[in-house]
């Protein structure tokens, strides 16, 4: 926080991640200056960012400011050009299953089932490569879980890498072969780039990939959390979201390879292309 000579005060942050993250500020005393928006919402981007100023409302009288904050990896503001669609993460021709994954709540026999949406499951036959299922920034690298235990349904500890994609949102791609990566943080992926080696063993389900979208929402006046939504996936049968259990072919259409492509990304990719 900054008190400059006009009276205004300016808050900064300083974000030693490679994501952005969204901030609530809740103000609990001001004196003389103007609120921060409607929301209390910032967004603060990789390194030191100016993330919010707060002019002094009357002239000649003293500025007085407190408040608390909480945060959360994500950019609240930021939009999808359009509806994303996600590639299925396992090489092309593979047949999969997917289903939704239910809430660990419903594991230790509720009262109520819990319906709320937490990802989706795909499982497959043989050991293969987990590949990324849209463009985006590699924020999150933990694959140092090697797991002894047997007819798991869920592991707390399970290797994970985290995309952010430029609708402001995060993408974990989970159940990796421990030691397996072959992308670092900072890294910028493309559907189809091999991200892990894929794991399950170990599981009543056996070999499979878990995905979950994670876009940051107000959780009330002064709480940050997660939105899980549905993510749509492209396969051989079509865009769906899989509301029921499935068995589909994983393809891989230009168009969605290139979907969230810049100009200068999509002359490079064409001009890798085979002849």
């Amino acid at each position: 926080m900054e008190h400059k000579d006009d009276g205004s005060i300016e808050l900064y942050a300083t974000n030693p991640e490679k994501v952005p993250y969204t901030i609530l500020i809740d103000v609990t005393e001001h004196t003389n200056l103007l609120p921060i928006g409607s929301s209390g919402l910032v967004v603060a981007r990789p390194g030191r960012s100016k993330v919010s100023t707060l002019k002094r409302r009357t002239e000649g009288q003293s500025t007085n400011l407190r408040y608390t904050y909480s945060y959360i990896g994500g950019d609240y503001f930021a939009k999808s050009k359009g509806k994303p669609i996600y590639l299925i993460p396992l090489p092309e021709g593979t047949i999969a299953t997917g289903i939704r994954m239910t809430h660990i709540q419903n594991r230790l026999q509720p009262e109520e089932e819990n319906t709320d949406y937490v990802g989706i499951s795909f499982r497959f036959d043989l050991p293969t490569q987990i590949l990324a299922p849209r463009k985006g920034v590699v924020t999150a690298v933990s694959m140092e879980q090697y797991d002894e235990q047997q007819n798991l349904d869920f592991d707390s500890s399970e290797n994970y890498i985290e995309l952010f994609h430029e609708d402001g949102s995060l993408t974990k791609i989970m159940v990796l072969r421990a030691g397996s990566q072959k992308v670092k943080v900072g890294q910028v992926v493309f559907p189809g780039d091999i991200l892990a080696d894929s794991a399950g063993e170990e599981y009543n389900s056996g070999l499979h990939v878990r995905l979950v979208n994670m876009k940051p929402v107000k959780d009330g006046t002064n709480k940050l959390k997660y939105l899980h939504e549905p993510m749509t996936f492209i396969s051989e049968e079509g865009e769906s979201d899989f509301p029921e259990m499935q068995k589909v072919a994983v393809i891989y259409p230009e168009e969605i390879v290139t979907a969230e492509m810049s100009k200068k990304e999509l002359k490079a990719y064409k001009a890798n292309e085979p002849d």
